[in-house]
């Protein structure tokens, strides 16, 4: 571990609360959390608890960003569809083995 990292964790270590969520907490609380952000009501109780955890783990922070962007695109209306996203992998010419 190198200083850096030495120092990132300790600072996760200092940011912990009292009432905390652990990362199953997090990923049933998750969709209704960026729904609610999305829609410009994003004062639940539990928003608090949600950022905290999303500070501190960088895995739910990955998901929660991913989560988030998705659903700035559905609001939007710029949600590609499955279909249109499978494409560049369907049409790709098949790689011959080794």
């Amino acid at each position: 571990m190198n200083s850096t990292q030495l120092a990132e964790w300790l600072e996760r270590i200092y940011a912990t609360a009292e009432t905390e969520i652990d990362c199953e907490q997090l990923q049933a609380l998750l969709p209704a959390t960026v729904d609610l952000e999305i829609a410009g009501q994003a004062t639940t109780p539990y928003l608090a608890q949600v950022k905290a955890h999303v500070a501190q783990c960088p895995d739910c922070a990955e998901e929660y960003a991913g989560l988030r962007k998705v659903a700035e695109l559905e609001a939007r209306g710029r949600l590609p569809k499955a279909e249109d996203s499978l494409k560049p992998f369907q049409e790709s010419p098949a790689l011959e083995p080794v």
